[in-house]
This record gives structure tokens, C-alpha cells and sequence, in this order.
């Protein structure tokens, strides 16, 4: 059973079995996305459980016409994380845990990962790379981005959805030849 069925399933009949598998399904993902935000594993995972518990009293507001399941929690657990971070003091030592030091053969895979991920958005234009990283190292919301550049909210959000496409273009090409519009 895919995780659409699931979630409804979830919001429909408030089914434990089904949000388990939901859960079991995509928190690996967003856990992953929020160490990156976050930088800091015990952030991640507080913030992973809010998550979660949001999804679970939310899913009857879930509309599958705006959004994938996957690309609802996402969001759910980027606007969480952005919360944590502007609760968060600011700590010099701060810094991505090492959790690959402890093995090489991952260690060498994220650098890998993470260098053509930075190739990809050198490519793209100011414009849409600038407002992702924004959005997604820096963990601003939409609206943040707005305020700070002075930009319409709609034109930040098609930014970053262009870029966003081009990017996943492009890397699941293997080419980081990023073409022009």
C-alpha cells in the first residue's frame, strides 16, 4: 500500500497501524533533511517527534490537490525546524556532528553528494540559487525571504520551485550543466 493510501487511511479513520507505516516510511527522510537544517541531532529529533504529532492531529486537513504527503510532512518539518532555530542561541561551536567520521566510506559519499550538489547551484541563476539556500541551509520560511529581500511572497515561491526543479533535473541527470531559460 503506498503512503497516499496510508495517509488517508490516517486522516480518514484515525488508523494507528496506518500512520506507523507512515511514520516508519518517511521519517528516515525528513530526519535526514532536518540533521541538515538543524545541524544538531537531538534538535533533529524533538523536532522530528513535533512533526510527527502535528501530522497525526493535522491529517484531516491534509488537501492531496496542493501537495504530496511526503512534500506536507517536508513542509510541516521545515516550518518546525525554522521555529527551532530562531529559539536556538546561537553556539560558536555549532557546526555539522560528524556523523560520518566514524566511516570513511560515508564520509567520502556525502562529500561526493554535497559537491555536486554545490555545483548544481553555482549554475543556477543568482536569483533561484540564492533563495534556496536561503531556504534550505539557512532555514528561512517563504515569508522570511520576502521581508528580508524586499520580494512579493509569489515570486519567492516560484523561484525557488524553478530552481528547484532545475536542480533535481540535473542531478538526477548526473550532468550539472544547468540550461538557461
Amino acid at each position: 500500500m503506498c503512503v497516499s493510501e496510508l495517509f488517508a487511511r490516517v486522516a480518514r479513520d484515525r488508523d494507528r497501524q496506518a500512520f506507523a507505516a507512515v511514520y516508519d516510511t518517511l521519517s528516515p527522510r525528513v530526519y535526514g533533511y532536518l540533521v541538515r537544517i538543524l545541524r544538531n541531532r537531538t534538535d533533529a529529533d524533538d523536532v522530528l517527534q513535533e512533526t510527527f504529532l502535528q501530522v497525526w492531529h493535522q491529517a484531516g486537513r491534509f488537501d492531496g490537490t496542493r501537495a504530496s504527503v511526503d512534500g506536507w510532512v517536508l513542509m510541516i518539518a521545515r516550518s518546525r525546524a525554522a521555529d527551532r532555530l530562531r529559539k536556538r542561541q546561537p553556539q560558536p561551536d555549532d557546526g555539522p556532528e560528524p556523523a560520518a567520521a566514524h566511516d570513511p566510506a560515508a564520509a567520502v559519499e556525502l562529500a561526493d553528494e554535497s559537491g555536486k550538489l554545490s555545483s548544481a547551484l553555482r549554475q543556477l541563476p543568482a536569483e533561484q540559487g540564492d533563495l534556496i539556500r536561503m531556504a534550505f541551509f539557512d532555514g528561512l520560511t517563504h515569508e522570511q525571504i520576502a521581508r528580508r529581500l524586499s520580494l512579493p511572497l509569489g515570486t519567492v515561491k516560484t523561484r525557488i520551485r524553478t530552481g528547484m526543479l532545475r536542480l533535481r533535473d540535473r542531478l538526477s541527470a548526473g550532468s550539472h550543466e544547468v540550461p538557461a531559460e
